[in-house]
This record gives structure tokens, C-alpha cells and sequence, in this order.
């Protein structure tokens, strides 16, 4: 009857009960004011609550209704999306019973292959590179190791030598500078182009050949004051010092670099050794190309000259351009590479 009622009055049902709840209770209070029955009175108020029940269970009903509706309707997509599912499933169990695997696992064995190849070739790759490391450092650090045994048996220093590594020259090239200072006329002038460790061992030379004398140039005060102290240690302070020459801006073949500042350089005339192991590249690209072009005119001919740390890319670059280019009639001439350092010899 409530369904027949609501599909006979729409949706306006509850608001037509609830009106006429408020009729049959105002009924019910007029009877009982005018005197009236008061059996009439209670069946006017017992109609109005009765509306009144009715609209709130039809409300209630209405929305049970439409959960219902709308719970129907998600149980119906869950079914489509589990028949899927199952249709997924079905398939793949198909591909799984045929023999060849289909074209799935055709794929899939295609590129176990292929990865299984390409791992065997990073491990043999792998492999052989390390095998190469090693091989290349044990002959460098056994080459090495010959050298600083060399230098210690030919110029017999008998106190503290500053260590080699980090920025300083290695000992393979420390070894070739040394040799070269007995084949130097007695007058003989080593250049070098910052300090440390060469310039104590090229002094050591000196006095063991009995000639020469070394100038360090160093724009680092710290470092000046430790070579000084080594030099001090070991008494050769007669044969070579260390100048504090700070980087001061100059333009060479059109680049702008800092560089050692002049007054500390220009008196140097009769470089027979010339060894380039600074400025460091920190001051700036090609920050040792100038040394070449300023001191070219103070090198006697047949001078050797020594660029440090030629494998770097900034100094190959000048090692080219060096052996590219004269300077007031003074060239270079490859000579030979030691360890890292690149020697030439100076002809006017």
C-alpha cells in the first residue's frame, strides 16, 4: 500500500504526509479546545502520527532503495572485472600448456639469451681491465720505486727529503733532471717553476756534480718556507734558493693568465734547465703556457726544457703550441717523455 501511495503521489509524497500529519494534529487540538469529543479529539491525533510514521519509514525505505541500487550496480562491474580477470587467467594458462611457449616466451628466452651474452662479456671485460690495472700499476709503481732508489744511491741525501706525491714531481722525473745537471756546463742555471721535492734533489745534484745552481720560483708562501727549511736541513743554501714570486696578471700570444711576477724572473739570463711544474692548474686553464714565451730569450741554446703533468689535457695543449711556435728566434724540439713529464730541447 506505502509503494502504491508513493508511485501515485511521486516524489511529493512526504511532503504531502507531513502536511497532513500537521492537519489531523491541529484537528485533533481544535476538537479538544471547542469542547469536542475526546475520542474524536485522540483518532484526529492518532491519524497524525500515524502520517507522520509513515513518512519517516518511506523516507527510510527510499533510501534503502537506492543503496540497494546502487550496491546492485558495483556488484554487477565486480563481476565484469572477475570474468575478465578469469578470461586473462584462462589465456595464460593456455600459453603455459603450449608446448613452444608461444610468442610470449619466445620474447622472453630471446632476452634471457641476450642478457646471459652480455653478462659474460661485462664480467670477461671487467676482468681483463682489472688484470690490465693492475699490470700497468705494479710497472708504474715498480718504475717508480727504482727511481727514488736510484736518486737516494747517486746523491746520497742524509737528511729529510720532502715526501714525493700529490703535487710533486715523481721521482722518475726528478731522476732525469738530476742526471741531466752533470752533463750541464759548470756555470750552469736550473729554472725551476714552482718548488718542493725537485728543487732539495736538484740542489743535492749540484753539489754532488760540483756545479750549477738552482732558482725556485713559488707563489705559495707556505710552501716557499718548507722548501727553505729542506734546502737548510741538507746545508745548500749556496746552491739554491726559492724565490716568493706571487701571480700577477699578463698576456701571453693573446690569452690572459697569472703568472709570476716579473721582477722576481727578468735578471735570470743563461737558463741551461728550465722545469715547468707551476703555476698548478687551480690558478686557471693553461695557467704554465707563459712560461715559454717569457723566459725563451733567456735560455742558451741547447737548453732542455721540462713540462710537468704533460698527460693532462691543458698541457698537452702547450706541449703543442710550444712546438708550434718560436719565440724571438727560439724553438723547441720534442726530445722524450718521462713518466708524466715532457722534455724539449731549446735551439736558436
Amino acid at each position: 500500500m506505502q509503494r502504491a501511495v508513493r508511485a501515485l503521489l511521486g516524489s511529493r509524497w512526504p511532503l504531502l504526509g507531513m502536511a497532513g500529519a500537521l492537519a489531523a494534529v491541529v484537528v485533533a487540538i481544535i476538537v479538544a479546545a471547542t469542547g469536542g469529543s475526546l475520542a474524536q479529539a485522540a483518532l484526529a491525533l492518532l491519524l497524525g502520527l500515524t502520517l507522520i510514521g509513515l513518512v519517516v519509514v518511506g523516507s527510510s525505505a527510499r533510501e534503502a532503495e537506492q543503496r540497494a541500487r546502487k550496491t546492485e550496480k558495483q556488484l554487477k562491474s565486480l563481476a565484469d572485472s572477475v570474468a575478465s580477470v578469469a578470461t586473462s587467467v584462462q589465456a595464460v594458462e593456455a600459453r603455459q600448456n603450449d608446448p613452444s611457449g608461444g610468442p610470449l616466451a619466445a620474447i622472453i628466452g630471446a632476452q634471457r639469451l641476450d642478457a646471459a651474452v652480455r653478462h659474460d662479456e661485462l664480467v670477461a671485460l671487467h676482468e681483463g681491465l682489472r688484470a690490465d690495472l693492475h699490470a700497468t700499476l705494479t710497472e708504474q709503481q715498480l718504475a717508480e720505486l727504482s727511481a727514488l732508489a736510484n736518486l737516494y744511491a747517486m746523491l746520497g741525501a742524509d737528511d729529510e727529503v720532502p715526501a714525493f706525491g700529490g703535487f710533486a714531481a715523481s721521482p722518475q722525473t726528478v731522476l732525469r733532471l738530476a742526471s741531466l745537471v752533470r752533463r750541464l756546463p759548470a756555470d750552469a742555471l736550473i729554472v725551476e717553476c714552482g718548488s718542493g721535492s725537485s728543487t732539495v734533489w736538484l740542489a743535492l745534484a749540484c753539489r754532488k756534480a760540483g756545479k750549477g745552481r738552482v732558482v725556485a720560483l713559488e707563489h705559495h708562501e707556505l710552501y716557499a718556507g718548507r722548501t727553505r727549511e729542506a734546502l737548510a736541513r741538507h746545508g745548500l743554501g749556496d746552491v739554491a734558493e726559492v724565490r716568493a714570486a706571487p701571480l700577477e696578471p699578463v698576456t701571453v700570444g693573446g690569452e690572459k693568465h697569472d703568472w709570476y711576477a716579473a721582477p722576481q724572473w727578468t735578471d735570470l739570463r743563461g737558463i741551461d734547465l728550465l722545469f715547468v711544474d707551476g703555476p698548478p692548474g687551480s690558478v686557471g686553464p693553461r695557467s704554465r703556457y707563459p712560461a715559454f714565451p717569457l723566459l725563451a730569450t733567456a735560455l742558451d741554446d741547447g737548453a732542455v726544457v721540462a713540462l710537468d703533468d704533460a698527460q693532462r689535457p691543458d698541457e698537452a695543449d702547450i706541449a703543442a703550441d710550444w712546438l708550434a711556435e718560436a719565440v724571438d728566434g727560439v724553438r723547441l724540439a720534442d726530445d722524450d717523455l718521462v713518466g708524466r713529464t715532457r722534455f724539449f730541447t731549446a735551439t736558436r
